[in-house]
């Protein structure tokens, strides 16, 4: 039996262990480098989705197009990259980081570097459960923390990609963190919520604009749920118990979660403060959702959230990764519990981001992958990057085209408005077997990218990113 003991041993949940130079090859007429094939089939292990063999650092990246001098920061994504060179699940793999530094229309390096976990110190198995750091990494209050589905966060250090070691608010924070907290713009408040296998099942946490824990609440679900995004509005925090539910028989295997039939999928409204334990549960049409792009509050006292829709995961295998998301949308009346849902379009679509002023608020602009239909394969395939206007309803569209693969993108305003800035991906060249960032201007998403920053390796697709502008860490 997977105790909570055991559970806090191999996370670290107490605080105490939670969960050179490449140059720049030349033009060349020869092939591209083969890539990793997995022998037993494992997607997560071939192609760019596989594990890069070292870390390395490169200055003054070679540059196409023209970058705008105004980008002055530090583009960062985060994902799965087995120490081992093999693990149960795409989830499962130690964290790696890849950062790509911006100053003045010239990329000056890049670097990739393992987060110094526990797990990955102690080359630890392929559970779950083992904190991993590889899923997203978030800036607050002066802090730069990688992220997990369940663990305390690793704080990095934005000059050189190091781990600082492990982040527990002072010793504050005494459960879980999940991978996507949420940060108020106007108060400058971090919110977030932790999972666990055991009783408290769920937690919901406010940090304030100093960086400080200040409220942990306990929130009775009476079970253990898959609880990979949270949101905020203006009032409320916005939690969804949807049906992946804990399996203690599976934990050997390494991925202890699976789909259940006849759960019930929901989402509940607290107060966002955390002053009630309390949450007003509203039953939706049974779905799954990593990922939302927003919440907010209408004039009629409503609340919508908006997220990528899943009509089922994970049914048949763990290692099913075919269906294509539906960005969808729920308004709710919190009174009378009456939900009106549905496709904000047709197009499939993840990795939702919207411009992080609108927090909670009502926004205009979503940003998003955009996959092609999967057919056969085990994976589905991201072909461009989206923009789709909620007012106006008109979507625009990189076609990256066949050979290209993006990432999740990232906005970056520099304007009031929500397409006044750019557009940042990670994105695979297969014809290269190399991979680059890609720089849109977000007003005119279809002309595609004004500049292109070539990286010296290929960069695995990765899970969550995030741009820190100078002085935000």
């Amino acid at each position: 039996m997977f105790s909570r003991r055991d559970f806090l041993r191999v996370t670290g949940a107490t605080g105490a262990s939670f969960m050179l130079a490449h140059s720049l090859a030349g033009c060349t007429d020869s092939p591209p480098p083969s890539l990793p094939e997995d022998p037993e089939g494992r997607w997560w292990l071939s192609g760019n989705y596989a594990p890069v063999d070292n870390e390395i650092e490169a200055f003054d990246l070679e540059v196409e197009g023209n970058l705008p001098p105004e980008l002055n920061g530090l583009f960062l994504r985060d994902g799965a990259n087995p120490r081992s060179k093999s693990s149960l699940h795409w989830f499962t793999g130690d964290g790696m980081l890849h950062g790509v530094r911006l100053e003045a229309g010239r990329a000056l390096w890049y670097r990739n570097r393992y987060v110094q976990t526990l797990a990955y110190e102690s080359n630890s198995g392929d559970s779950l459960a083992a904190n991993r750091a590889n899923t997203a990494v978030k800036a607050h209050a002066g802090k730069l923390l990688a992220l997990y589905e369940a663990g305390v966060p690793h704080e990095i250090s934005a000059a050189d990609l190091s781990t600082l070691g492990e982040y527990d608010f002072a010793g504050e924070l005494q459960r879980p963190m999940s991978a996507h907290p949420k940060i108020d713009p106007v108060t400058g408040e971090m919110f977030f919520i932790g999972y666990a296998p055991f009783p408290p099942y769920l937690t919901y946490h406010v940090i304030d604009a100093n960086g400080a824990l200040v409220r942990s609440v306990e929130v009775d679900i009476g079970h253990s749920a898959m609880m990979h995004d949270m949101q905020i509005t203006e009032s409320h925090g916005i939690i969804c118990d949807l049906p992946i539910r804990f399996d203690n028989s599976l934990l050997a295997d390494g991925f202890p979660f699976r789909w259940v039939d006849d759960a019930p999928a929901r989402i509940g409204v607290i107060p966002r403060d955390g002053s009630s334990g309390s949450a007003n549960w509203i039953e939706i049409d049974q779905c799954f959702m990593f990922h939302t792009f927003n919440a907010y509050e209408t004039n009629t006292g409503k609340i919508v959230l908006e997220g990528c829709r899943l009509p089922h995961l994970w049914r048949n295998s763990v290692a099913d990764a075919s269906a294509t998301p539906t960005p969808w949308s729920w308004e709710i009346d919190v009174k009378t519990g009456n939900v009106s849902e549905g496709p904000m379009h047709e197009r499939s679509a993840d990795f939702p981001q919207i411009d992080l002023r609108r927090t909670g608020r009502e926004h205009r602009m979503a940003y998003s992958l955009r996959f092609d239909e999967s057919g056969e394969r085990l994976v589905a395939t991201p072909n461009g990057i989206s923009k789709f206007d909620r007012t106006t309803g008109v979507e625009q569209l990189w076609d990256a085209g066949r050979n290209h693969q993006p990432d999740e993108p990232m906005f970056v305003p520099f304007g009031d408005a929500e397409d006044d800035g750019y557009v940042l991906s990670m994105v695979f060249d297969r014809t290269t077997a190399r991979s680059y960032v890609a720089v849109l201007d977000a007003k005119d998403m279809s002309a595609g990218p004004i500049a292109r920053i070539h990286m010296p390796r290929r960069v695995p697709f990765g899970f969550h990113g995030a741009w820190l502008g100078d002085g935000v860490a």
